[in-house]
Formats: C-alpha cells, sequence, structure tokens
C-alpha cells in the first residue's frame, strides 16, 4: 500500500494544482477561487478565480466549490452568501489512489511552501499510524498494531 506523508517541518499540505487535479481524476467539476484581500475588518470576502496553473503565496486561503460563485465586479461576495455555499472536502485519505498517483507525477509541484510530500509504501496486509513532530511525519505500521492500549485497525491519524 502507498501513501502520502509529510518530510519536512511545516505540515502536511497539497499545493492547489494537486488538488485540482486529484479532484479532475475524481470525476469532479472544480471551480477554485483564492482570498485576494487579507484587511481582516472587511464586511465582505474578495474573491478571485484561479486555475491549476495558480502558483498560491505562503498564506493564500483557497476555497473549492462544485459550482461558480456569484461574485461582484470588484470580486467581492458577502460573508453571509459565503457560509451557505458547500465547499469541496479536500482533504483526501493518505491511502488514496488517486492522490498517490497526482503526487507521483508532480513531484514537488504537489507540496506547499510548507510541506514536503513523499509516497511511501508498506506492506498491504500492516495496520498504520502517521506520527508526527512538528509537521515531520512518519509511519508507523505493523500487523497488530496496538497505540496506548488501542487497537489501530487500517489506517488511522
Amino acid at each position: 500500500m502507498k501513501l502520502v506523508v509529510n518530510r519536512c517541518y511545516g505540515g502536511y499540505g497539497l499545493s492547489s494544482k494537486a488538488i485540482l487535479r486529484v479532484l479532475e481524476l475524481k470525476g469532479e467539476t472544480v471551480f477554485a477561487y483564492v482570498q485576494t484581500d487579507k484587511n481582516l475588518e472587511r464586511e465582505a470576502e474578495n474573491l478571485k478565480a484561479i486555475d491549476k496553473d495558480y502558483k498560491e503565496g505562503f498564506w493564500d486561503k483557497i476555497y473549492y466549490f462544485r459550482e461558480p460563485l456569484d461574485l461582484c465586479e470588484n470580486g467581492d461576495i458577502s460573508f453571509d452568501e459565503l457560509r451557505y455555499k458547500n465547499e469541496i472536502d479536500v482533504y483526501f485519505d493518505r491511502e488514496d489512489k488517486d492522490l498517490v498517483q497526482i503526487v507521483e507525477e508532480l513531484d514537488a509541484e504537489a507540496s506547499t511552501n510548507l510541506s514536503e510530500l513523499e509516497v511511501l509504501e508498506i506492506p498491504d496486509n500492516h495496520e498504520y499510524y502517521i506520527d508526527d513532530y512538528d509537521g515531520v511525519e512518519r509511519i508507523v505500521s505493523g500487523l497488530e498494531l496496538h497505540v496506548n492500549g488501542k487497537r489501530i485497525v487500517g489506517g488511522a491519524e
């Protein structure tokens, strides 16, 4: 079984390019937007549509939707309206075959500024959990894995 882990300090994170590619493989229609105004005093969110070629900045907040948003000319959308839009869940299982494929294909482009993703392989019949220290992750696996007296069944984080 192949798993995706983070190998640097910071934390696990997928680039927007990788997320869009995984969702594409899953057959999802995706409309992605980046927050363009970091002013916390605003009464509306200011968003800009992005595509798979967008290179996110260090602290960019990116939203993923199944339908396009109805933005004002200046890119604003009210917080109330945005709150009722359903974002696509982009937290994929670490052993997700589409995720593994895209991380292998994109290599460093699958990572963010705070992550360095790598695909590791463990035996298919092993249970595992992901241990981390300051974002650097490692896989702990075994046939009958117990953590703090509890049996880990399948993969768990």
